[in-house]
């Protein structure tokens, strides 16, 4: 099939994919807000389908220096920064309640949860909310998992973006660009997880809002063994199990409050162990 008709067919396999998730969201209860900003509405007895890595191979640093970040971390491995800078005012923003007051009617652009993400879903982000953040089918493959992360309206979107505070660390010769996003958890034992499969790009930051984000990193010179259509928790449950201990990536949980660097063409995929909330700043 020539490659205008598969896009064309494609699509329309997304626009009833998305029709049907919206008539089988379950109804969820609505969960007091814990300190999770309202996000996490797990009902009773669910379970998590992945739980966080048994030993965090990323260094955590607190009260980083700028000279210390670029002589042992900029170029060179991954890190975790704390406390770095005070968001609270932004956390406070992208509550459940304060977003969808504030931009439920805006629409927003999904991408398909796969390497390329190729495809792209426009509609209001309340629709979103309210009835894509909710365990996916194990089966589905990444072109048919739709998440909200990049392709933001930044002129519709300032008012929410001129209150992030970015880790103040810069590399010479790049300017920063934000990308803001919620995602579903990763489900319960009936649920897939959402993420990104591995992919790389530049330099950048990654800051956990709200909820918990599992990454997965290999060097660039490292190319991980992965199925760009699959998703995070598939390769994590197929793969993952079967890989030697010199195989296995770097891996650690990001907390809420916590930013992650990952250096310029480092592979790596993610996995949200919440519904998460979170922002990341791109060094271009």
């Amino acid at each position: 099939m020539p490659r205008g008709g598969g896009l064309m067919a494609s699509g329309a396999r997304l626009r009833l994919l998305l029709a049907l998730w919206m008539l089988a969201a379950p109804a969820r209860p609505v969960a007091a807000d814990a300190g999770d900003g309202g996000w996490q509405r797990r009902g009773p007895g669910a379970a998590a389908a992945a739980a966080e890595e048994e030993r965090c191979a990323v260094e955590r640093r607190a009260d980083l220096s700028y000279s210390e970040f670029v002589q042992h971390y900029a170029f060179s491995r991954p890190v975790i920064l704390q406390r770095l800078t005070d968001n609270s005012r932004f956390r406070a923003l992208c509550s459940r309640e304060k977003l969808l007051a504030s931009f439920g009617d805006s629409v927003v652009r999904l991408s398909t949860a796969n390497t390329y993400s190729y495809r792209k879903v426009d509609l209001p982000f309340q629709e979103y909310v309210e009835h894509l953040l909710h365990p996916q089918d194990p089966t589905s493959l990444g072109n048919d998992t739709l998440y909200f992360f990049g392709d933001n309206n930044f002129s519709e979107w300032a008012s929410l973006f001129q209150h992030y505070s970015p880790p103040p660390f810069s590399l010479l010769g790049t300017t920063a660009a934000y990308s803001f996003g919620v995602a579903a958890t990763a489900g319960n034992s009936t649920g897939a997880g959402s993420g990104v499969p591995f992919h790389w790009h530049g330099p950048g930051f990654s800051e956990v809002v709200y909820g918990r984000k599992r990454w997965f990193l290999y060097p660039p010179e490292k190319t991980p063994e992965f199925h760009p259509n699959k998703t995070t928790l598939a390769w994590l449950q197929d793969v993952y199990p079967a890989l030697a201990p010199s195989e296995r990536p770097l891996e650690c949980t990001v907390q809420a409050g916590e930013v992650l660097y990952f250096p310029d063409r480092w592979w790596h995929a993610t996995l949200n162990l919440d519904t998460s909330v979170f922002i990341s700043t791109f060094l271009s």
